[in-house]
């Protein structure tokens, strides 16, 4: 993560501006050369064959994500945890020397700090004490010691033996694919081609679509950077901003994996991605309509730069959608991306192991030792019962745990009927902030808005309540097609 003051802009503000229009022409083109289009072409099909396409594998038909998932975890499981300790504690050292660096404790050398990289490291003292938490725990699990009610294998085997497995696994090797359809292009293509949608559905610029993909495609970290460095340069103004981050800050593909693996259904993950996809972008057309997103001023911290309103037909967008990918492909190296892709995919999953261990595990234990989150949690059990999803006293419980940590209230659906999974995955995934993570890094990354932790729960009730009968519907659908 960037420094902090690296975002940090002045409290001036603009009011809301008006676009200009403006007409797509050839001029604005770039000429199509034979080796970024031939680059771009073949990487965004092998990007998508790889996250979409069905193929025959044993038995069933899976996508060859899940082929390559599953012959990791079944050959190599011993040595990813191995590597996932590693990473956990790791994360805590360095965070404890950046920390320290940083509140002036100790002071290293500039070329130390570069090293390093401690600015990756940053975070506060809450986040801080979890990442060394989460390295006692981790610890706790590789070498089976420690308190019988945390190596409970209702704990210990969902947060270790299926939550961090799949995290390691699934995210660097997610992040490989990714990021080379970032540098071929990709991102360019499917977000000039959204232009034309953003603004009527959801009352944004067309490039906007670029920070919900790289979320999307990649992390929401990824995403809420890319909207600050618009933001900061006058592109989006402030209700932008939150509509973004809360309705397209989404979970990520291989977080999507992630779920499915869990549940044993990466044999319909098209299928779970296309629901999925329908879920947010359903929730988003009412969400940005409604407290508490409907009230935040059109505000901007920089002088605007509006995008301006195109005119032409369908032909002048696919045609400008491609110009954009070409300009974005060229010089770049798709076996240059692919490893810069693991690395960041990499420290990524480093940053988040240890938070994950500790409070997925404070949380499971809670879970099954009190009655705080079915108390909680009572209130929706009619609700979701209603709407004929079985096990609705889990569901809900998963659904308010989702608001802690996402990847826990996802995994508390383990066990039950394929329906109620189903579901779990497109609300607890579609809810976007919790606070483990993106809440709290929205709070960071957004002080002048500003985000509070009020706004923060407000917005998770308000798309909770409105996933609850869109994921409900999909759900039903998918089972009457007779895929659950």
């Amino acid at each position: 993560m960037l420094r902090q003051d690296a975002w940090r802009s002045d409290t001036e503000t603009w009011e809301h501006a008006e676009p200009d229009e403006q007409t797509i022409d050839e001029d604005s083109l770039t000429e199509t050369e034979t080796i970024p289009f031939v680059r771009f072409v073949t990487v965004f099909s092998i990007g998508l064959a790889f996250f979409v396409l069905p193929v025959p594998w044993g038995e069933t038909v899976t996508v060859p994500f899940d082929i390559f998932v599953g012959i990791i975890e079944a050959n190599a499981a011993q040595y990813v945890l191995g590597m996932a300790w590693l990473m956990v504690v790791g994360s805590a050292l360095l965070t404890t020397v950046s920390e320290f660096h940083s509140r002036r404790i100790y002071e290293l050398e500039d070329e130390t700090v570069d090293r390093l990289s401690l600015e990756l490291w940053e975070t506060n003292t809450a986040f801080w004490a979890l990442r060394i938490l989460g390295a006692v725990i981790a610890t706790g699990f590789l070498f089976e010691v420690g308190p019988a009610l945390v190596l409970d294998p209702d704990v210990s085997g969902i947060v270790w033996g299926t939550l961090i497995l799949s995290i390691v696994i699934i995210i660097p090797l997610g992040s490989i694919f990714v990021n080379m359809l970032i540098e071929c292009g990709a991102l360019e293509f499917v977000g000039t081609l959204a232009r034309p949608v953003m603004q009527p559905l959801f009352g944004l610029p067309g490039r906007s679509a670029l920070d919900g993909a790289a979320s999307w495609a990649g992390s929401f970290a990824i995403g809420f950077y890319v909207t600050r460095t618009v933001f900061d340069r006058g592109g989006y103004n402030k209700r932008e901003v939150f509509i973004i981050c809360s309705c397209f800050g989404t979970a990520s593909i291989g977080t999507i994996g992630v779920f499915a693996a869990a549940f044993d259904m990466l044999h319909i993950f098209p299928v779970i991605l296309l629901a999925y996809l329908i879920a947010i972008l359903a929730a988003a057309i009412v969400t940005i309509r409604i407290p508490p997103l409907s009230r935040v001023p059109e505000e901007y911290i920089a002088e605007p730069n509006v995008e301006p309103k195109l005119n032409g037909s369908a032909g002048d967008y696919v045609r400008l959608a491609l110009s954009e990918a070409m300009e974005e492909s060229k010089g770049t190296s798709s076996v240059r991306a692919g490893w810069k892709g693991l690395v960041d995919g990499i420290v990524l999953t480093a940053t988040i192991t240890g938070t994950v261990v500790a409070v997925g595990t404070l949380v499971l234990l809670t879970y099954h030792n009190t009655q705080l989150f079915q108390l909680i949690s009572t209130p929706l059990e009619p609700v979701i019962a209603a709407f004929g999803i079985p096990d609705a006293d889990v569901v809900a419980s998963a659904l308010i745990i989702g608001f802690a940590e996402m990847y826990v209230g996802a995994l508390m659906a383990t066990g039950l009927a394929p329906m109620a999974q189903f579901f779990v995955i497109l609300v607890v995934s579609g809810q976007i902030l919790f606070l483990a993570a993106s809440g709290p890094m929205m709070m960071d990354m957004f002080t002048d808005i500003p985000v509070r932790l009020r706004d923060i729960t407000a917005i998770f009730v308000v798309r909770t309540l409105v996933l609850i009968p869109i994921s409900a519907a999909l759900t039903h659908a998918v089972n009457l097609a007779g895929l659950l």
